[in-house]
């Protein structure tokens, strides 16, 4: 126990510059950020308008036009000293995310749990995740056929004899879990979503934007929630339970299509609830408690109230409904202004500066 005391007050130094990245319709969203003792520090943020149509759906059809736009908002953001890595968010029909839990029994229970014991359990643990995902992918009708990539595989949680714990070296205990989240995607999706940064030298790899924001706020404290993000062209959708995203899903119906529907806003938003609500019905847990929303404008406040609705019969309670703001994440904190469509791009940035490990 005196080791773990130990390796827990030490101040870890600042990590590398990373770069986060959102790619969605209409926008290119950029932030700097490294970690430091355990939480993210933004130091660097900008935005740059892309053409209409450039990118749809999360894939990238006008390569030369996302990338200049890209290219732009990098530079603005890193004011000259290029970053070590690079995570790009991306959010399409097919991105699937899975959530995987490993067990593990420990024969010597009486034993400390020592670093190579752990990185033998993360190496078992990914590989179980991998093969996990890959027969969901397999059996899943919108991919059968389709050459798909492995986005990321992040290990999200620790537990030991059912408590979850931030560091396991040092303790004792008999059974061991390790829960991995692994995305994937479409190889066309995310292949031209990384083709985006062109010649750069940076390691750059991609991750689904929905689960970098669910994953950003769940470390940030928040046990259980749901959390909405309306873009431009689709809505993407997380459920968050125990500190852990579950999944996440998203489909292709965005704020501009509605927008636009004003006589039928309040028909259009009870279809768009049944659609977020689709994949809850399916879990045995009831729905979350508490949702959180992102991109929702004042004129499309229809859409939160039909889903209100369509929780609260399933729940039998009223669900507690708010925007997600940035203050909602306390592992982050910004020299620049940071806004809450920026916070795709920041879950990113935390990915890339591995702050969560």
């Amino acid at each position: 126990m005196g080791v773990v005391a130990r390796e827990r007050s030490r101040e870890a130094p600042a990590g590398p510059r990373v770069t986060g990245v959102e790619l969605a319709a209409g926008a290119a969203r950029v932030v700097v950020a490294r970690a430091e003792s355990g939480r993210l520090r933004v130091i660097g943020r900008a935005e740059t308008a892309v053409p209409r149509d450039a990118i749809v759906g999360g894939l990238v059809v006008d390569p030369p036009a996302v990338s200049d736009a890209l290219g732009a908002a990098v530079a603005a953001a890193e004011r000259g000293t290029a970053s070590d890595r690079a995570v790009i968010a991306i959010d399409g029909d097919d991105v699937r995310t899975y959530h995987v839990s490993t067990p593990f029994e420990r024969e010597a229970s009486a034993a400390p749990i020592t670093r190579a014991e752990i990185d033998r359990a993360l190496r078992e643990a990914r590989d179980d995740a991998a093969r996990h995902a890959q027969t969901e992918v397999d059996e899943d009708p919108a991919l059968r056929g389709v050459a798909t990539a492995r986005l990321a595989d992040e290990v999200s949680s620790l537990v030991l004899d059912g408590r979850p714990l931030e560091s396991l070296i040092g303790y004792h205990g008999r059974s061991l879990e390790v829960h991995t989240d692994v995305a994937v995607a479409p190889l066309v999706l995310s292949g031209a979503a990384l083709a985006t940064m062109g010649s750069s030298r940076r390691r750059a790899t991609a991750v689904s934007g929905i689960y970098a924001l669910a994953r950003l706020v769940a470390e940030s404290g928040i046990a259980e929630a749901g959390i909405v993000r309306l873009g431009a062209d689709v809505t993407a959708i997380a459920v968050i339970r125990e500190r852990r995203v579950l999944g996440t899903r998203v489909f292709g119906l965005g704020r501009d299509v509605l927008a636009a529907r004003e006589a039928t806003r309040d028909e259009d938003a009870r279809v768009w609830a049944e659609c977020v609500a689709l994949p809850l019905r399916s879990q045995d847990a009831p729905a979350p408690e508490r949702w959180l929303f992102v991109g929702v404008p004042e004129t499309l406040l229809a859409l939160p109230n039909a889903l209100r609705e369509i929780v609260q019969t399933a729940r039998g309670a009223a669900p507690r409904i708010g925007p997600l703001n940035p203050g909602i994440t306390g592992r982050v904190f910004s020299d620049v202004p940071v806004h809450a469509e920026d916070l795709v791009a920041v879950g990113a940035a935390a990915l890339a500066s591995e702050v969560y490990a």
